[in-house]
């Protein structure tokens, strides 16, 4: 049972980790490294048990985000990081989207009021161009990962 416990722990020790730097990284550069989220699929995968209900819902999400990216409304790496959480979620997916939906909406008007104030010369900034939708997408995912 020790080992179990460990195993778990060390299960979303690892998950948040990723999630981690996947924000980081989407903040810094607006973008998301493939290789961490091949590490963060394997160890979803082996905290979630097998269900092809929930992989038909990650294989609809991934579809969905190849024609978003394909209109430039969503990086692709935003795509691959809902999906996995989204199987990490299991039956919450639902809400995992809904509260991503809604944190990237507050996340974008805040994006917006501050290009707007950059603008007329309140703040010292550039332009932001993209939202950093990996932000509420992980951090949602925090909230619907079924082990986490």
């Amino acid at each position: 049972m020790v080992e179990s416990n460990s195993f778990l722990l060390l299960q979303q020790i690892t998950t948040m980790g990723l999630l981690l730097l996947v924000v980081l990284t989407d903040i810094k550069s607006r973008t998301i490294p493939n290789r961490a989220l091949v590490i963060l699929a394997i160890v979803v995968i082996s905290a979630t048990p097998l269900s092809v209900s929930h992989l038909a819902v990650a294989a609809i999400i991934m579809l969905l985000g190849v024609i978003c990216f394909h209109y430039r409304w969503f990086g692709a790496g935003d795509s691959k990081l809902l999906a996995i959480c989204a199987y990490g979620s299991l039956e919450h997916w639902h809400w995992l989207i809904l509260q991503t939906a809604f944190v990237g909406g507050v996340l974008s008007l805040a994006i917006l009021a501050i290009n707007h104030l950059s603008g007329i010369g309140f703040i010292k900034t550039r332009e932001i161009k993209t939202v950093p939708y990996a932000v509420a997408i992980a951090g949602c995912a925090i909230t619907t990962i079924h082990y986490v």
